[in-house]
């Protein structure tokens, strides 16, 4: 565990509140002991009735009155902490696309639909190449209009980068990790393909989940779906000006309520690419 604190930015800025990281994993079945095993030699530590798959990395903070604030959780393989968050991300991905779905219910809204916008940026270059900077982009974004007001959309976002982006023949074998902002508490059995992320449909097998919250600057996954969150939004706005006619007779069904519409005439991403540091 490491306890962190950074200073803000701006000339009135505090500390922040300082950060906490964890490595957590869960047994298979209810155990009476644990046995630890630390390897002088690798720096590894491994605790042998944990199950490999639920091992997660989380970076937090406290809340008063609240459970602590997630601001990052990705996969491990140990307990050690002894590569930097970027560098463990390098041990289990090839690639990485941040996805974030903004929605909006409106139910005096042309009869009543539900509405949102999904951003993806992504990191175009293998990771195991980056040193100083992550260089991130732009990639595309998507309207969705739904005629049910419960469904969750963010699943709905996740699938269309799924399947209009990373099924490609050439990111077969690759290893994608797909930054997210939701479901934090399925993540595991998503990832082990457990439960589906969207529908019946389960992660492909060369993909995982990350999270990182929009609401936090402290890595570069952070940084990326704070990007997606605000392009999501300025498209939620356009929408609602534009209204959703367009949309209702010629989006493209997927699933029997809902209609999508791939974005190419809105500018929904601030910049056409970004970059932070891999200390981050």
């Amino acid at each position: 565990m490491t306890n962190k604190k950074r200073k803000g930015r701006g000339r009135h800025s505090t500390l922040k509140i300082p950060r906490d990281e964890y490595v957590y994993g869960t047994t298979a079945d209810v155990v009476s002991s644990l046995t630890f095993t630390y390897d002088a030699m690798t720096g590894k530590a491994s605790i042998a009735q944990i199950d490999p798959s639920t091992i997660t990395r989380k970076l937090t903070h406290k809340r008063e009155g609240k459970d602590d604030k997630v601001i990052t959780s990705a996969p491990a393989d140990d307990f050690s902490l002894s590569l930097s968050p970027f560098e463990e991300l390098k041990q289990h991905f090839d690639y990485l696309i941040a996805v974030d779905t903004n929605t909006r219910k409106k139910p005096d809204l042309q009869g009543g639909y539900a509405f949102s916008a999904t951003c993806i940026y992504y990191i175009a270059e293998p990771i195991q190449t980056l040193t100083l900077q992550i260089p991130y982009l732009y990639l595309a974004s998507y309207l969705i209009v739904d005629s049910t007001m419960d469904a969750k959309h963010e699943p709905i976002g996740w699938h269309l980068a799924l399947k209009h982006h990373v099924a490609h023949p050439v990111l077969i074998g690759k290893r994608i990790g797909v930054i997210v902002d939701s479901e934090l508490g399925k993540h595991v059995d998503m990832n082990v393909r457990k439960v589906p992320y969207y529908a019946n449909f389960h992660l492909p097998p060369n993909v995982s989940l990350l999270y990182a919250s929009s609401e936090r600057t402290d890595t570069f996954a952070n940084e990326m779906i704070a990007l997606c969150d605000a392009g999501a939004g300025r498209l939620l706005a356009e929408m609602e000006r534009r209204g959703l006619e367009q949309l209702l007779q010629n989006g493209t069904p997927i699933g029997d309520t809902v209609k999508y519409f791939s974005v190419t005439g809105i500018r929904s991403g601030p910049s056409p690419n970004c970059s932070s540091e891999t200390s981050r």
